[in-house]
């Protein structure tokens, strides 16, 4: 295992998780994000534009594995937000002296689009629809990888646990039936509940990325997923059930993505049981469980 880590985009719903798990292996981790409170084991380094600050921080700390969770939209720019902070990270590790961490860049499912109702494999030809970003970041960590850096990209398929973005589908159905419950409404407004996932509980997905940073083979890709198909649907059904209401859905046109939803994304997890010997089952309830317990 490591000596110590540095996680990117540490302040996001991942990157709390994994620091916690870090942490709780009793590893040095040092966090570093766009915007947080500074502290001895977190910097607030914005890696669109302090090149110079995160050079000096990996010469000084040189951690030997770093996980790459930033991104997002923040800046305004999503592309920006995920090629160039990769292509800057890494510049800097390149660019310190006798340096070689281990660097687990996060892809996503999206990166491979519109493949089919089969189990998606890390060999697949990617089509992409909204995640043309996300697979350039991971052309960009290859490159690195070609030039003989130690990369590997990890693709998440979906996640569900405590601290998710409410505007994700799970949290969102959460949030607002307990409101409805609250406030004495009997109706919850949904989206397309027909499309089929890949779900993973966050605890698994911690594990599943540190697994990958512990084996002895670098792969290029690894999917990290359940292999499972979920039907959007049985996500607000269970969610309904443990709370314990009967709601009327209703379907907000708003919500409603068209062309660009998937109907089903599902991946194959066969390269990462090979590499880690680990394979993670996702159990539904309980992670509902553990969200909707959040959300009170």
């Amino acid at each position: 295992m490591a000596e110590a880590v540095l996680i990117t985009g540490s302040t996001g719903f991942l990157g709390r998780a994994l620091e916690k798990k870090v942490r709780e292996r009793g590893l040095p981790c040092l966090g570093v994000a766009r915007s947080l409170a500074a502290d001895a084991e977190h910097q607030a380094i914005d890696l669109l534009h302090d090149m110079p600050r995160l050079q000096t921080l990996l010469s000084a700390r040189r951690p030997s594995l770093i996980f790459h969770l930033a991104g997002g939209t923040a800046s305004g720019d999503f592309f920006s937000a995920n090629v160039n902070t990769t292509k800057n990270l890494f510049q800097a590790v390149s660019d310190v002296p006798d340096y070689s961490p281990r660097v687990i860049t996060l892809g996503s499912a999206a990166e491979y689009g519109d493949l089919g109702p089969e189990p998606i494999r890390e060999t697949a030809r990617e089509r992409p629809v909204n995640g043309v970003a996300k697979l350039a970041q991971t052309r960009m960590t290859l490159l690195a990888r070609r030039r003989g850096q130690r990369a590997t990209v990890v693709r998440l398929f979906n996640v569900i646990g405590p601290g998710m973005a409410t505007s994700l589908a799970a949290a969102r159905f959460a949030r607002e039936a307990i409101a409805a419950v609250d406030a004495g409404r009997r109706f919850l407004t949904v989206g397309d509940l027909n499309p089929v996932r890949d779900f993973l509980d966050i605890e698994d997905v911690t594990n599943g990325l540190l697994a990958v940073a512990d084996a002895a083979r670098e792969e290029e890709i690894v999917n990290l997923c359940s292999g499972e198909p979920i039907q959007i649907r049985q996500v607000l059904e269970e969610i309904l059930r443990q709370i314990g209401v009967l709601l009327e859905v209703q379907v907000e046109p708003k919500l409603v993505r068209g062309p660009e939803d998937i109907p089903v994304s599902v991946g194959d997890c066969s390269r990462f049981g090979a590499l880690t010997g680990l394979r993670f089952r996702f159990n539904l309830g309980e992670s509902i469980a553990r969200l909707v317990r959040s959300l009170r």
